[in-house]
């Protein structure tokens, strides 16, 4: 049987596969090229140094984040939609969630810095047609709730809470409706 010929692809799948499962502290060279079975060689050819390979999966996370929050948007209730995929993901991808959110990020120094990563600056244009409200307040409420979803997030993902998909949407939906209540 012919040797399997091993790719960056491949090495990245297996390294985001084990941070998925295990957190971000089971990418080492050593584990990644054990799972794969092949020495650690073929994974310094296509990453210098663990730095490198990391944020290649840092950049993976980030890809699955979206697919994930994305593929539960709905148009008719964009941003408490958006805050119910989030606090999901922090319960149901906890491992990816502690990988892109739960450590220092460089160049988020500011508010404005994390909308500007993780905002949708369509979803504020839209928002602010639907509400009657500028755009730089639907900003506003956007920015307070991501804070809020972020905590609740945060406490479900680090074992915190145990709260129902249920109880976290009926209050992720009163933050956002208190959150336009006081921009208007």
């Amino acid at each position: 049987m012919p040797r399997q010929r091993i790719t960056r692809e491949i090495i990245l799948d297996v390294a985001f596969k084990l941070a998925r499962g295990g957190g971000s502290e089971q990418v080492v060279v050593k584990n990644v090229a054990d799972e794969i079975g092949c020495s650690v060689q073929p994974v310094y050819s296509y990453f210098a140094n663990m730095e490198a390979l990391k944020e290649a999966v840092l950049g993976e996370a980030m890809k699955f984040y979206n697919e994930f929050i994305y593929s539960r948007v709905e148009k008719e209730s964009l941003l408490e939609s958006m805050a119910r995929a989030n606090v999901a993901f922090a319960k149901y991808e906890t491992n990816i969630f502690k990988l892109l959110f739960l450590q220092k990020l460089n160049g988020l120094n500011s508010f404005n810095d994390i909308y500007e990563w993780m905002g949708d600056k369509q979803a504020t244009a839209q928002l602010a047609g639907k509400l009657s409200l500028s755009e730089e307040k639907v900003k506003e409420v956007y920015i307070m709730l991501i804070i809020f979803t972020h905590g609740v997030a945060t406490m479900i993902a680090t074992g915190g809470a145990n709260i129902s998909d249920g109880e976290s949407a009926a209050v992720l939906e009163k933050a956002y409706r208190a959150f336009i209540k006081a921009q208007e």
